[in-house]
């Protein structure tokens, strides 16, 4: 039953908005100088507007918080680490990042909110992402296994959506299945899904669109869960392909690591997060269209953020998926990792950049197939999912982040340019407003 958003406020610390705000900035100035060496097929200025845009919004949210606020930042954390990783139980830089990055998604439907719901999109999608990261951390550093791994993330993200949520009742489930050593996380954790599922049960469309969060939860469970196969002691890649392997997928031609990229990302939670706070319902269509397009852009997501991570993965004991798509034969024989050096080549990397870069085509074909996109949205996510994943390559290997806009570039010319006369009018009108 589609239910008017109440008076339901929640408030993000300032520093932390200020800092998604320095992520976004940092971020978008970073994908306009691309525009200097590649041919994307629309005006940068495109690009440059949503980045504003998105600013805009943070600075509203910004001036807008009042009273008690919930603080993400971890006490005593250097104010330098969050441009780089940091050893901490949980890595709140990149969490920031990546929410910097979940924000812009925004851009695809803030004209379908009111300036009320557009703040609590926001909010909420913040306060997800960095549930998601914590949980990702925890589950990376702690010994969990396949069940306790499960169990976790299953209890706070089926909590953040639960209409009978208790907050006593989830705090005490949440101390029996944290680590010891995990402890400090547990205020966090759970003032993050209180809020969530406050802003969540308010939405509009929040109650309308349950079954199909608790749909893409479920996907993420599993997949965030079967890492635990990934890595020591519990390491067997055999048995990860068999249970992969039956994975649906829209494609025959998606291997089975690949669909399991896509079970563990959650960034297909951000349209739908989004979805919940629209004035007007969601039509099947536009949730069967927008699932689409992200099954592929969720695989983009973790081969980037993979292919980064390789070898700092690979020395905490865990062989990641885009070590598994070079390496496969390899390490389906390994029991154990000590010694194991896969000696990657640039040929290796240029392989699987572009098969990452086929599934961007396909994300954004089928994308702009479906779905209307006057404001040239998702060429500019689009771009944007490799600037944000690849950031910790900014300044060190920027070669690297330029052979795979190389290799997507085409794929947004061929997208846009059939429509390039709506592209200048477009530019026309942003030119005007501004």
């Amino acid at each position: 039953m589609r239910r008017e958003a109440a008076l339901v406020s929640v408030d993000l610390g300032t520093d932390d908005l200020e800092l998604v705000t320095k992520f976004v900035l940092r971020l978008g100035g970073y994908a306009e100088g691309l525009f200097d060496y590649h041919d994307f097929g629309f005006p940068k200025h495109i690009l440059q507007d949503h980045i504003t845009q998105v600013e805009e919004d943070i600075r509203r949210i910004q001036a807008g918080v009042q009273g008690s606020q919930i603080v993400l930042r971890p006490p005593n954390l250097p104010e330098d680490v969050i441009w780089e990783e940091a050893d901490e139980t949980w890595n709140y830089g990149q969490s920031l990042r990546f929410a910097a990055g979940a924000s812009m998604i925004t851009e695809r439907y803030r004209r379908r909110m009111t300036p009320e719901n557009l703040r609590r999109a926001f909010v909420a999608k913040i306060l997800h992402e960095c549930q998601a990261g914590i949980l990702d951390d925890l589950v990376d550093k702690g010994k969990y296994t396949f069940i306790e791994a499960k169990d976790l993330y299953h209890h706070c993200f089926a909590s953040m959506i639960d209409p009978g949520f208790d907050i006593n009742t989830f705090r005490k489930e949440l101390a029996l299945i944290l680590k010891q050593e995990q402890l400090s996380m547990f205020d966090l954790m759970t003032n993050i899904t209180a809020a969530f599922n406050k802003l969540y049960l308010a939405s509009p469309n929040g109650q309308d669109l349950f079954y199909e969060l608790e749909r893409v939860n479920e996907r993420v469970i599993l997949g965030q869960a079967l890492t635990m196969f990934q890595k020591q002691p519990a390491l067997d890649i055999p048995k990860l392909k068999r249970i992969s392997s039956g994975f649906t997928a829209p494609d025959s031609d998606i291997a089975w690591h690949e669909r399991l990229a896509n079970y563990v990302s959650h960034a297909t939670n951000h349209s739908m997060i989004d979805m919940c706070f629209l004035s007007e319902p969601v039509s099947q269509r536009e949730i069967h269209s927008t699932t689409r397009a992200w099954f592929y852009y969720d695989v983009v997501i973790v081969h980037l953020n993979n292919i980064v991570g390789i070898h700092k993965d690979l020395r905490g004991g865990l062989v990641n998926l885009a070590l598994i798509s070079m390496r496969e034969d390899e390490v389906l024989g390994l029991s154990g990792l000590n010694g194991y050096n896969p000696n990657l080549t640039v040929r290796d990397y240029e392989q699987q950049f572009a098969r990452t870069a086929e599934f961007s085509r396909r994300g954004i074909r089928a994308a702009t197939k479906d779905l209307e996109d006057g404001d040239q949205f998702y060429p500019f996510i689009t771009i944007m999912i490799p600037v944000v994943m690849m950031a910790d390559w900014i300044g060190n290997r920027d070669n690297m982040i330029h052979d795979f806009l190389r290799a997507i570039a085409p794929s947004i010319r061929e997208t846009v340019e059939p429509n390039g006369h709506a592209v200048e009018e477009l530019a026309k009108s942003l030119a005007k407003a501004n």
